[in-house]
């Protein structure tokens, strides 16, 4: 489920590269039957369930054409005295059809992770649903006589082509700290009651850099470094547009691939000139962990003002261990661990990372004691230089009471051999040693490009990375009894 999106993205230090690579659609996930009855008799029952917030029920309405994506925030449960993991093996859903509430599962149009899920993001948890047409669900306690109903109205939106195009913001636009930037869809064809769904079709996206005069066609160009969802996407709030994180001062050009009508937009990033590179607090040195045990902390400024994206890689990152100043990223010796997409709760360790909100900052979770860190950044502002004592010290005060994700049942999963595939407890029922030439295609299939379907929101298989997916023979192929899978 996409939700709304500000202009501002959070920033993900990770390395992208080009895979080419084989997605084989087939799958099978053994679990021990104690293992599953052991959650079952771990979790929690609903005894009660109400609605996150108004935007999240009853009723949801949403429009398109042909089709349209909806989500909500898990329900409160037992009036918040239980989240969605500690009673997830009690929550069922149901589909009405004919009058009568029956198990999604059960319903052969609804497949999951095809047209409904689970999404997670921020923190939140919720369901996602691709619908066609009005749609009641409705989500049960399989222990209790507990149910919440929501509403899902379609309303079917007619495909029009562009005409002319008149912005509704800017066309001058100017990105914040983090290069954030973004515009509202222009008004179509001078009616401001034709939405984006119904022009969307006939709308192309074209970037360039303002000293450029050749623009990049960047729908489902992976090679264009525009990668959906990363750099550059689209948000629901306000009627919906786009957004921007730029590095360089950009024109965006939208327009109709069945007329000459455009809109040309100015995105202009200022670089900070630096006079010199003394750190100064941006807010506060001292730092309080909420509920959860997470902290957040804007970087330092820079010679006054905040830092820009191509300076994070030169900052000083460091903890107090018994008096003795050791780097964060040596895990080994601070006890933090990098975690480039976000607070991972399936781990038990201390955590840190970067966020994005007009300003750049570091977070960490879960702080449950008092500790103390240092900012530094090179005098001379190059990568590795001296940082002198030209360091801010921070102080994080703990939350005792933090909760620490509990991983005892993560244990590894035991797994056969191609001599012996029984495993204690199990029952097995699919397998494939590859002894052919060829892929048994009744058991596997190819899924090709650079995205799943015509939709955006799938553009690098729906994970924003930079990747194509092939069926060369180059790339995967069987030998001596084994599938091999080459990038």
């Amino acid at each position: 489920m996409k939700r709304s999106h500000s202009t501002e993205r959070p920033l993900r230090h990770k390395g992208l590269s080009l895979f080419l690579a084989i997605v084989l659609l087939a799958s099978i996930v053994l679990w021990p039957t104690s293992k599953v009855q052991a959650a079952e008799e771990a979790g929690a029952t609903i005894t009660s369930m109400s609605y996150f917030s108004a935007a999240d029920g009853p009723v949801i309405t949403k429009s398109g054409v042909g089709q349209a994506s909806y989500g909500f925030v898990m329900p409160i449960f037992n009036g918040g005295s239980a989240t969605w993991n500690d009673v997830a093996q009690d929550l069922g859903v149901n589909v009405k059809v004919d009058g009568k509430w029956i198990d999604i599962d059960s319903v052969g149009s609804f497949v999951y992770n095809r047209n409904w899920g689970h999404w997670n993001d921020g923190g939140f948890t919720g369901y996602w649903f691709t619908l066609s047409a009005t749609t009641e669900i409705q989500l049960y306690s399989k222990a209790n006589r507990v149910t919440l109903e929501y509403t899902l109205k379609f309303q079917n939106i007619n495909k029009t082509t562009i005409t002319a195009m008149t912005p509704t913001q800017g066309p001058e636009i100017t990105a914040g700290f983090t290069g954030g930037a973004g515009f509202t869809y222009p008004i179509f064809n001078n009616d401001p009651a034709i939405t984006y769904e119904a022009v969307a079709d006939d709308l192309k996206v074209y970037v360039k850099p303002v000293n450029s005069s050749k623009w990049t066609d960047i729908d489902n160009n992976a090679s264009s470094g525009w990668i959906y969802d990363q750099n550059f996407g689209q948000f629901t709030d306000g009627g919906g547009g786009y957004w921007f994180n730029v590095t360089e001062s950009i024109n965006v050009k939208l327009e109709s691939k069945t007329s000459s009508a455009n809109v040309v937009y100015t995105i202009t990033f200022n670089e900070p000139v630096r006079n010199s590179y003394v750190l100064t607090p941006y807010e506060g040195t001292t730092f309080t962990a909420d509920a959860s045990g997470a902290i957040g902390i804007p970087l330092p400024k820079i010679d006054g003002g905040a830092p820009i994206a191509k300076e994070l890689g030169n900052f000083v990152y460091q903890i107090n261990i018994n008096g003795q100043w050791v780097d964060l990223d040596n895990s080994s010796q601070s006890g933090f661990v990098y975690s480039a997409n976000g607070y991972n709760n399936k781990s038990d360790a201390n955590q840190w990372g970067y966020w994005a909100d007009h300003i750049y900052g570091l977070w960490f979770q879960p702080i449950q004691e008092d500790m103390q860190i240092r900012i530094g950044y090179p005098l001379n502002g190059q990568t590795g230089g001296s940082v002198g004592s030209n360091f801010i010290n921070y102080t994080l005060i703990g939350n005792p009471d933090a909760p620490r994700p509990d991983v005892t049942d993560q244990e590894d999963i035991p797994i056969g051999t191609p001599s012996d595939p029984t495993i204690q407890g199990m029952n097995l029922i699919w397998q494939d040693e590859f002894a052919g030439t060829a892929l048994d295609r009744s058991k596997w299939n190819y899924e090709t490009g650079y995205y799943l379907n015509d939709d955006p929101n799938t553009w690098g298989w729906g994970n924003a990375e930079l990747q194509h997916y092939t069926d060369s023979a180059q790339n995967i192929f069987l030998q001596d009894g084994k599938l091999n899978i080459r990038p």
